[in-house]
C-alpha cells in the first residue's frame, strides 16, 4: 500500500514538471483561474509550482 501511494505521488510530480516544461518552452499553461473553488485552486497553484521549482532546479534555468 506505501509503495503504490510513493509510486503515484512520484507519478504525480513527474507530470507536474512536464507542464512546467511546456510552460517554459511554448507559454502554454493550465488556466487556474477558471477554478471556483479556492481550495482546490490553492492546491492545484501548489502543485503547479511544486512542478515548476522541480523543473528549474533539474536544468538550472531560472526565469
Amino acid at each position: 500500500m506505501l509503495g503504490r501511494l510513493i509510486h503515484y505521488g512520484a507519478d504525480a510530480m513527474l507530470f507536474s514538471t512536464f507542464l512546467a516544461g511546456i510552460k517554459r518552452q511554448t507559454g502554454l499553461a493550465p488556466d487556474v483561474d477558471r477554478i471556483s473553488e479556492p481550495t482546490t485552486k490553492g492546491f492545484v497553484e501548489k502543485y503547479l509550482g511544486l512542478g515548476e521549482f522541480i523543473f528549474d532546479s533539474g536544468t538550472d534555468a531560472t526565469p
